[in-house]
């Protein structure tokens, strides 16, 4: 199984290979235009579409894999309601598989929230996370910052790095990884570090 630290460096490298294949369909594009022959319509139209098919996603989902929204690293216990199945409808194109997340309930200043824990947890560690049972989790600071979906989220915390985990689900961004213990979520960058950061040099 592969380490978090693995897993971000697989992710990042993917979307490094087709912001190159990107620039490669771009400059042909631009090459057509100048060389002799020129390019023809068919074909300037078959490059801009694959152009647009690889760059569409990595600029839609661009913010949340530079910076996620603030994240309160208090540990916050989270009490497991129930699990909610995703599928993809079968009449569509999409190869992204079903999945299950873990939903929670949990108490922030005083509130109980009912929300659901972004991390995709795989079939040989939810098992463990039968109704009634508790778990560390962080919260987002804003509630509503992933909340397209109607969900919040919230993130295990590194207490529980032995679970398996096999990518994702941010309701904006959801993302598919080998299977591997740890969160990659907590590697990244959210928009509250710097202060962080500040607070902890002053």
């Amino acid at each position: 199984m592969s380490l978090p630290e693995e897993r971000l460096r697989s992710e990042r490298a993917q979307f490094g290979v087709m912001w190159i294949v990107v620039a490669v369909l771009v400059a042909w594009l631009a090459f057509g235009f100048v060389r002799e022959p020129a390019a023809s319509w068919p074909e300037r139209w078959t490059v801009g579409v694959l152009a647009l098919c690889f760059a569409t996603p990595m600029i839609v989902t661009m913010g949340y894999r530079r910076t996620l929204p603030a994240l309160n690293r208090t540990p916050r216990r989270a009490t497991v309601t129930g699990q909610v199945h995703f599928a993809v409808d079968p009449d569509s194109d999409s190869d992204m598989p079903a999945y299950d997340l873990i939903e929670v309930r949990v108490d922030i200043d005083g509130v109980q929230v009912d929300t659901t824990i972004a991390d995709i947890v795989a079939a040989e560690s939810r098992v463990r996370f039968g109704v009634g049972s508790v778990w560390n989790v962080y919260a987002f600071e804003d509630p509503a910052a992933l909340n397209n979906d109607h969900r919040t989220r919230v993130i295990l915390a590194e207490a529980h790095e032995d679970v398996v985990r096999t990518g994702y689900d941010l309701g904006t961004y959801v993302l598919h990884q080998e299977p591997g213990p740890g969160s990659d979520l907590l590697l990244r960058r959210f928009a509250d570090d710097r202060r962080a950061r500040k607070a902890a040099a002053s």
